[in-house]
């Protein structure tokens, strides 16, 4: 009888194991996908407002103009590596013209129990300017 009961504890042992493995890669795999969607709306996002703060915008002289902070502000707890603004001075910038900001984002996972090390995500948007 003792035999069962050490039986059915290993069973237990090995099943829950695999059990919370699997619920923690779902969980991590949800996060990745959430701020790889993140990302490409911050890009998006980032894009418009390049887009209509150009060389005759009303925007630049309230100081609404600051891609890289408005778009690190917009991050929601993402650490961002690096917002690349395209062309740097948007000043310069006239109707007609593209402008394009790129957001990149170095992810690491929660556990480690598939060793991946570092995932890193970029999105690239691309918008005409408009004003």
């Amino acid at each position: 009888m003792s035999g069962n009961r050490g039986e059915t504890l290993v069973e237990f042992a090995l099943a829950s194991t695999l059990f919370l493995m699997t619920v923690l890669g779902v969980m991590v795999f949800g996060i990745v996908v959430f701020r790889y969607n993140m990302l490409s709306d911050l890009a998006q996002e980032g894009a418009r407002r390049a887009s209509v703060c150009g060389a005759q915008s009303g925007l630049r002289a309230s100081g609404q103009c600051d891609v890289d902070a408005f778009v690190r502000a917009r991050a929601l707890g993402i650490n961002l590596n690096s917002v690349t603004v395209t062309p740097a001075d948007l000043t310069t910038l006239v109707a007609g013209q593209a402008v394009t900001v790129q957001v990149t984002h170095t992810f690491s996972p929660l556990t480690r129990i598939i060793p991946v090390g570092t995932l890193t995500f970029s999105s690239t948007a691309t918008m005409i300017a408009s004003y």
